[in-house]
């Protein structure tokens, strides 16, 4: 019955350490952002705005 015991208790505190890292990675995965969008007339951008070309040189006509 001892044996239960401690084998009870030790699942249970396995279950808490593993509850604690859903609760972690599910806040990583979901929470907050720091990424910032940049928006150019309503519409996101591929780009960061001092990213963007200056002018046409480099493409082809």
């Amino acid at each position: 019955m001892e044996n239960l015991t401690k084998i009870i208790e030790s699942m249970s505190n396995e279950l808490a350490l593993l509850r604690e890292q859903v609760a972690y990675l599910t806040q990583k995965l979901y929470g907050k952002s720091s990424e910032k969008t940049v928006q150019l007339n309503g519409q996101l951008s591929l780009f960061e705005e001092d990213q963007l070309p200056e002018d046409d040189e480099d493409l082809p006509s």
